[in-house]
């Protein structure tokens, strides 16, 4: 731990930072969510209230409230509700560069009063709640201008090393911190490379050590890639008995990457040999799925965003006899929803500014506070963006931007073996186009539809038997059938753009572990719920939350529950105030969800983590929030190990975050946990205790 923090985050707000937030809140109409033993009602709380709420658990009446957050525990006698609002960063007052010991802007401060300031910054304006901030780790070193005796270029000057997602994953006790490369900040030719370290015995005590790199990557030209934007770690035991680990990478210049799988050393965390590369896919994100019948198997889930024609493609990484990582990945399937008769990509609107599912709102005559006009849309991209696999490997739930959300079948890919797939004797490895003559965008012809079942990856709406009867039935024509499937294929999806403004549209979709569906339709107890976060990169007014559906008809999700900041009222976000010393426009959407059974953890970027407590999935609660200083994005999936949570930033470098809320005792431990990947897998704690 930094000996210049006493760790005093666990709720406690100053007077002042209570009355800053209280004026607010009246000012901007927030309601305050307050939770009973058995009952989460919606109320305005007084000053009063708000007050007592602002000691978090380190209060006294936060403690007595904690019992009251768990239904299942029975504390009713004496109980006081604990008030929980979401919290409202003072942005005309959070510092976005390098600070003194006093925790003031001073460009000229040293190393050590630069990180001791941020700490003494961060408990002025109240940026922990049920948070402890336990170690940061600066990555990029600063430069000191010997005429000036400034500061500048490092993550202790929140230097912003570039907008696109940056990699973080950890795996047994090994930790990867890929830095964005941004041209638009760093320029061309500045390369980060992927930092490795190592978790220790006791890592509230003891930070990550640096044990190693990994080069960043750079294209034939010299150029470095845009940012190392996803890595996925992994340690397993294969059927040989034998301990290993590998890692994925996704090192990309543009919308999307190479995937590259490194064999891991489980001891030293390095790297192997050199990776090898997945021919024929350029991921802009991933998932990676380990097969829970076969320990030798895994995939890699590929989202491409536009990079490439599918939209999906999976490529097999490993040997399914032996568990050793390929030479040569393995192309398994791929989808397309464009060529199975869904929306077809980049379309552009009439004159009149109508799509084919809508018409947007356009507040493009509008400017914020930067002076940048508010949001429209010029096209719909409708790309799939990201997605989640089931643990039994049967489902993958799409953040489909545009397209909204859907589910897809992939029975057949968990089914049959990698050697069976590739024989194309089970399914079809690529999706079927069912467009007249093959031309997208066209008519469908409505006798292709059933073949779609067939496709190694489809629709879960495709498969559904009452649909494939409709289809296949004699009593219908063909343009019943073609109306009635083309209303069923459009509320199989759902969006909320149009008329929501947004490019990017679903960023991620994670479902709910342990919370299966009890609807009679669903047999398996597949997942109730899902959360989807929604993005728009430097995106204009107004910005993005996050919003929780229910999926037990899986052809026929809903929206139940959503949660935001207050920039996601327009005008707030108009009059959103520039951090003094920031040198970029903040971010401020959700982006990469962490999901436990009752807990959320998001990285919301510029809002920093969220914790959100979805037990109630109509009405979700903020309970806790950590905004560490400089400001920044933190754009990483919060990564749990050993019940600690890690978090990357692109402005300031690597986080170690303890929660301390309600229901602190569900994240967890002993094992790693993220979204990005099947988890939760060995921490690798024995094997840390030994070094």
């Amino acid at each position: 731990m930094d000996p210049a923090h006493e760790r005093p985050y666990v709720g406690a707000l100053s007077p002042v930072t209570t009355d800053i937030r209280e004026a607010s809140m009246r000012l901007k109409g927030l309601a305050t969510i307050v939770s009973f033993t058995g009952a989460l009602l919606i109320a305005t709380a007084t000053p009063a209230q708000r007050s007592d709420s602002s000691q978090g658990s380190g209060g006294g009446t936060a403690a007595a409230a904690a019992g009251c957050t768990d239904p299942s525990s029975g504390a009713t006698a004496g109980c006081v509700p604990e008030t929980f609002s979401t919290f409202d960063i003072p942005f005309d007052r959070l510092p976005g560069g390098r600070l003194n010991a006093n925790g003031e802007l001073d460009p000229t401060s040293s190393p050590e009063d630069a990180h001791k300031g941020a700490f003494v910054a961060a408990k002025r304006l109240g940026l922990f709640r049920n948070f402890e901030w336990v170690h940061w780790i600066p990555t990029v070193p600063s430069v000191k201008d010997p005429a000036t005796g400034k500061w500048s270029g490092g993550d202790l000057d929140g230097f912003p090393t570039g907008w696109g997602s940056t990699g973080l994953g950890i795996a047994g006790d090994c930790l990867y911190w890929g830095r964005s490369n941004s041209t638009n900040t760093t320029g061309p030719g500045v390369t980060r490379d992927v930092k490795i370290f190592r978790i220790q015995p006791d890592p509230e005590k003891d930070p990550p050590v640096e044990v190693g790199t990994m080069p960043q990557l750079t294209t034939d030209g010299g150029r470095t890639a845009v940012r190392d934007r996803e890595l996925r770690p992994y340690n397993y035991t294969s059927t040989d008995g034998r301990e290993r680990m590998l890692l994925v990478r996704s090192a990309a210049t543009g919308t999307g990457g190479d995937i590259i799988v490194y064999t891991i050393d489980p001891e030293t965390c390095l790297p192997v040999g050199e990776g090898s590369v997945a021919k024929g896919v350029l991921a802009h994100e991933f998932y990676l799925w380990h097969d829970p019948k076969n320990p030798n198997r895994f995939l890699v889930i590929s989202q491409t965003y536009s990079a490439q024609d599918e939209d999906l493609v999976i490529t097999a990484i490993t040997d399914e006899k032996t568990g050793e990582v390929l030479k040569e990945p393995l192309f398994i399937a791929s989808f397309t929803l464009e060529d199975i008769g869904g929306p077809i990509r980049n379309e552009r609107p009439d004159e009149t500014g109508l799509f084919s599912n809508g018409r947007y709102n356009d507040y493009s005559h509008l400017t914020d506070a930067w002076g940048r006009p508010g949001a429209s849309m010029a096209s719909q991209p409708n790309n799939m963006h990201s997605g989640s696999m089931s643990d039994d490997g049967e489902r993958f739930y799409v953040a489909g931007s545009n397209t909204g959300f859907y589910i897809l079948n992939t029975e057949k890919i968990a089914q049959h073996t990698n050697a069976e797939l590739i024989s194309g004797k089970v399914c079809n490895q690529r999706s079927t186009n069912v467009w007249v003559d093959g031309k997208i965008g066209g008519l469908v012809d409505v006798r292709k539809l059933p073949e779609v079942a067939n496709d190694c990856v489809h629709p879960a709406l495709n498969s559904d038997p009452g649909v494939l009867a409709m289809l296949k039935s004699d009593e219908l024509s063909d343009v019943e059938k073609l109306v009635r499937y083309t209303r069923l294929e459009t509320r199989s999806r759902f969006t909320y753009t149009p008329p929501l403004v947004s490019m990017v549209g679903v960023h991620s979709a994670v479902p709910v572990p342990n919370r299966p569906s009890r609807s009679r339709n669903n047999p398996k107890g597949r997942p109730a719920y899902v959360v989807l976060t929604e993005e728009w990169p430097f995106g204009p007014c107004p910005e993005r939350g996050l919003r929780i559906l229910n999926i037990e008809s899986e052809i026929t999700p809903m929206m139940i529950g959503a949660h935001a900041m207050s920039d996601s009222m327009l005008e707030n976000c108009l009059e959103q105030p520039k951090p003094p010393g920031a040198t970029i426009r903040p971010m401020m959407h959700a982006h990469n969800p962490t999901v436990l059974e009752n807990l959320v953890f998001v990285g919301w970027l510029g809002h920093g983590v969220r914790a959100i407590d979805i037990s109630n999935p109509f009405n979700p609660i903020e309970v806790g929030h950590a905004r560490p200083v400089p400001w920044g994005d933190i754009m990483t999936y919060p990564d749990i190990h050993n019940g600690l949570i890690y978090v990357g930033d692109n402005h300031t470098g690597l986080h170690v975050l303890k929660y301390t809320g309600p229901r602190a005792d569900e994240v967890p431990k002993d094992v790693v946990y993220s979204s990005n990947r099947t988890s939760p897998h060995p921490s690798g704690r024995t094997r840390s205790a030994k070094n």
